[in-house]
């Protein structure tokens, strides 16, 4: 029988929580909040679970907010925290924390909130210009210039089914109705072959290179062959690439900047460290 996962782990901590504090929530239930609220000097501790604080930091923290917006125990978050509180006692009181699968879950716990963290400054220092953003804007732009194309293609399983539609086309046939009636791509079979508007890049080469060989209103002299089957393909329209304004597009500039950022960062600790991966003989 395999061991639970971190993830396992994680959504019965959840269960356990929520079944513990829906064990709280009866006609008897005491009002930790208040009572913790009362005998506390520290304003700053909601509550204490044999003598570990549960503070205000801490309910923030657990309920996602990012500053002090008054008093959340009367939600059940403090309940929670409780309930949460006990439950890590206990299984540090049984040695669970010392489990071997527990810390390596811990320690990739701790290495992703550091990172992320990490992330966070580098970004937060970093300081982007308006002319870091018009260049950046530059460099994108230039990339992505070039042709779209509107085409319709009919998809059957073998080259002797395409070379008969072929000859139905050659003798006046409409490539609308041959798609809908023949095209094993179900999406663009239902608009007549019609795949919309697209860049080359995105298709398979075979599709692309044959596709960008044809003028508008022409369709394919030989099947197509391509991982997926047999195309007969026509060309439709071409128009060059919309590009969008700078401001349209200033969110996306920034995390491009900040990700550009980050990976430079990465690479000269990369470049710095001492990394060893050793060869394993092949199972």
């Amino acid at each position: 029988m395999r061991s639970a996962t971190g993830f396992q782990w994680a959504l019965a901590a959840v269960a356990a929580v929520a079944l513990v504090s829906g064990c709280n929530n009866g006609p008897d239930a005491p009002d930790t909040a208040n009572t913790i609220s009362a005998d506390t000097r520290d304003v700053d501790t909601v509550a204490t679970v044999n003598d570990e604080p549960i503070t205000r930091a801490d309910l923030f923290t657990y309920s996602g907010l990012d500053e002090d917006a008054g008093a959340v125990s009367g939600d059940g978050t403090l309940e929670e925290l409780i309930s949460l509180e006990l439950l890590r006692q206990e299984a540090v009181a049984r040695g669970l924390d010392r489990d071997a699968e527990t810390r390596r879950i811990l320690r990739m716990v701790e290495t992703n909130l550091l990172a992320s963290r990490l992330m966070e400054d580098i970004t937060a220092e970093l300081e982007i210009t308006e002319a870091d953003l018009e260049a950046e804007y530059g460099r994108q732009i230039e990339a992505m210039r070039g042709t779209e194309y509107r085409a319709r293609h009919i998809l059957v399983d073998d080259a002797e089914q395409a070379r008969e539609l072929l000859a139905e086309l050659e003798a006046g046939a409409d490539f609308a109705e041959l798609a809908a009636a023949h095209s094993t791509d179900p999406g663009s079979a239902a608009r007549g072959g019609d795949l919309g508007w697209f860049n080359p890049e995105q298709m398979v080469p075979a599709f692309s290179e044959a596709t960008t060989d044809l003028e508008a209103g022409e369709t394919t002299r030989e099947p197509v062959e391509s991982p997926f089957g047999w195309h007969l393909i026509r060309l439709e329209e071409t128009r060059e690439i919309e590009m969008p304004e700078l401001d349209d597009v200033r969110v996306e500039l920034i995390e491009i900047l900040e990700s550009r950022s980050i990976q430079e960062f990465l690479e000269a600790l990369r470049a710095d460290a001492d990394i060893e991966i050793p060869t394993r003989p092949a199972n």
